[in-house]
Protein backbone atom coordinates (compact mmCIF):
# COMPACT_ATOMS: atom_id res chain seq x y z
CA UNK A 1 0.00 0.00 0.00
CA UNK A 2 1.59 2.98 -1.10
CA UNK A 3 0.17 6.57 1.18
CA UNK A 4 1.06 9.79 0.14
CA UNK A 5 0.28 12.46 2.95
CA UNK A 6 -2.50 14.80 2.04
CA UNK A 7 -0.25 18.33 2.25
CA UNK A 8 3.12 16.72 0.41
CA UNK A 9 4.03 17.05 -3.02
CA UNK A 10 4.52 14.56 -5.66
CA UNK A 11 6.22 14.85 -8.63
CA UNK A 12 5.17 13.56 -11.98
CA UNK A 13 8.24 13.31 -14.48
CA UNK A 14 9.27 11.68 -17.81
CA UNK A 15 12.65 10.20 -18.38
CA UNK A 16 12.69 8.86 -22.06
CA UNK A 17 9.78 6.65 -22.32
CA UNK A 18 9.27 5.89 -19.00
CA UNK A 19 6.87 8.01 -16.22
CA UNK A 20 8.59 8.70 -12.89
CA UNK A 21 6.46 9.54 -9.68
CA UNK A 22 8.65 10.97 -6.95
CA UNK A 23 8.13 12.02 -3.65
CA UNK A 24 10.57 13.73 -1.59
CA UNK A 25 13.03 13.02 -4.51
CA UNK A 26 12.58 9.29 -3.90
CA UNK A 27 10.99 7.34 -6.49
CA UNK A 28 7.62 5.80 -5.99
CA UNK A 29 6.70 4.76 -9.37
CA UNK A 30 8.16 3.53 -12.34
CA UNK A 31 6.37 3.29 -15.40
CA UNK A 32 5.96 2.57 -19.07
CA UNK A 33 3.97 5.62 -20.81
CA UNK A 34 1.11 2.91 -21.53
CA UNK A 35 0.74 2.11 -18.02
CA UNK A 36 1.03 5.60 -16.73
CA UNK A 37 -1.88 5.88 -18.96
CA UNK A 38 -3.82 3.12 -17.63
CA UNK A 39 -3.18 4.42 -13.94
CA UNK A 40 -3.81 7.86 -14.76
CA UNK A 41 -7.94 6.82 -16.66
CA UNK A 42 -7.81 4.46 -13.40
CA UNK A 43 -7.17 7.26 -10.89
CA UNK A 44 -9.75 9.72 -12.69
CA UNK A 45 -12.40 7.36 -12.53
CA UNK A 46 -12.22 6.36 -9.11
CA UNK A 47 -11.47 10.20 -8.21
CA UNK A 48 -14.77 10.84 -9.83
CA UNK A 49 -16.85 8.23 -7.99
CA UNK A 50 -15.32 9.84 -4.93
CA UNK A 51 -16.34 12.86 -5.34
CA UNK A 52 -19.99 12.05 -6.62
CA UNK A 53 -19.92 10.19 -2.74
CA UNK A 54 -18.22 13.70 -1.14
CA UNK A 55 -20.46 15.67 -3.09
CA UNK A 56 -24.06 13.46 -2.65
CA UNK A 57 -26.18 15.95 -1.07
CA UNK A 58 -25.36 18.85 -3.08
CA UNK A 59 -25.95 16.29 -5.98
CA UNK A 60 -29.88 15.25 -4.59
CA UNK A 61 -30.50 18.82 -4.01
CA UNK A 62 -29.71 20.02 -7.50
CA UNK A 63 -31.17 17.39 -9.53
CA UNK A 64 -34.33 17.19 -6.85
CA UNK A 65 -34.52 21.23 -8.40
CA UNK A 66 -33.77 19.89 -12.21
CA UNK A 67 -36.59 17.35 -11.82
CA UNK A 68 -39.52 19.50 -9.92
CA UNK A 69 -38.92 21.72 -12.74
CA UNK A 70 -39.37 19.21 -15.45
CA UNK A 71 -35.70 18.98 -17.00
CA UNK A 72 -35.00 15.77 -17.80
CA UNK A 73 -31.04 15.60 -17.51
CA UNK A 74 -29.23 13.93 -14.25
CA UNK A 75 -26.87 14.47 -12.61
CA UNK A 76 -25.81 11.58 -11.64
CA UNK A 77 -26.74 7.66 -12.89
CA UNK A 78 -26.45 6.14 -9.34
CA UNK A 79 -30.35 4.84 -9.07
CA UNK A 80 -30.09 5.43 -4.81
CA UNK A 81 -29.45 9.56 -5.58
CA UNK A 82 -31.75 9.68 -8.10
CA UNK A 83 -34.70 8.32 -6.04
CA UNK A 84 -33.36 10.34 -2.96
CA UNK A 85 -33.86 13.77 -5.38
CA UNK A 86 -37.00 12.66 -6.42
CA UNK A 87 -38.36 12.19 -2.67
CA UNK A 88 -36.82 15.67 -1.96
CA UNK A 89 -38.55 17.08 -5.15
CA UNK A 90 -41.48 15.66 -4.41
CA UNK A 91 -41.89 16.12 -0.54
CA UNK A 92 -39.12 19.19 0.02
CA UNK A 93 -41.20 22.00 1.56
CA UNK A 94 -38.66 24.58 0.85
CA UNK A 95 -38.60 23.43 -2.85
CA UNK A 96 -42.81 23.22 -3.10
CA UNK A 97 -42.49 26.59 -1.58
CA UNK A 98 -40.38 28.19 -4.53
CA UNK A 99 -40.81 25.87 -7.27
CA UNK A 100 -45.22 25.66 -7.08
CA UNK A 101 -47.02 22.97 -8.69
CA UNK A 102 -48.09 25.64 -11.35
CA UNK A 103 -44.01 25.72 -12.60
CA UNK A 104 -43.65 21.65 -11.16
CA UNK A 105 -43.45 20.55 -14.49
CA UNK A 106 -41.70 16.98 -13.92
CA UNK A 107 -43.08 15.77 -11.27
CA UNK A 108 -45.41 13.45 -12.18
CA UNK A 109 -43.55 11.17 -14.71
CA UNK A 110 -40.50 11.65 -12.74
CA UNK A 111 -38.27 10.50 -15.83
CA UNK A 112 -34.63 11.31 -16.20
CA UNK A 113 -32.07 10.58 -18.94
CA UNK A 114 -28.69 10.24 -16.53
CA UNK A 115 -25.77 12.16 -17.26
CA UNK A 116 -25.43 13.38 -20.61
CA UNK A 117 -22.00 11.65 -21.96
CA UNK A 118 -20.32 11.84 -25.07
CA UNK A 119 -18.96 8.10 -26.82
CA UNK A 120 -16.04 8.41 -28.62
CA UNK A 121 -15.42 5.16 -31.45
CA UNK A 122 -12.02 4.48 -32.69
CA UNK A 123 -12.45 4.68 -36.53
CA UNK A 124 -11.83 2.17 -39.17
CA UNK A 125 -8.91 3.41 -40.88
Amino acid sequence: MLFIPKLSTVTVRREGTRVLVLHNGRKLLDLEHDAAQALAKALYVQSKQAEEEAEATRIIVDQAILTRLGVPIGLTNRPDLLKEACNEAAWNSKLRRYIPLSKALGIASQAVFGTPRVIRHKTGD
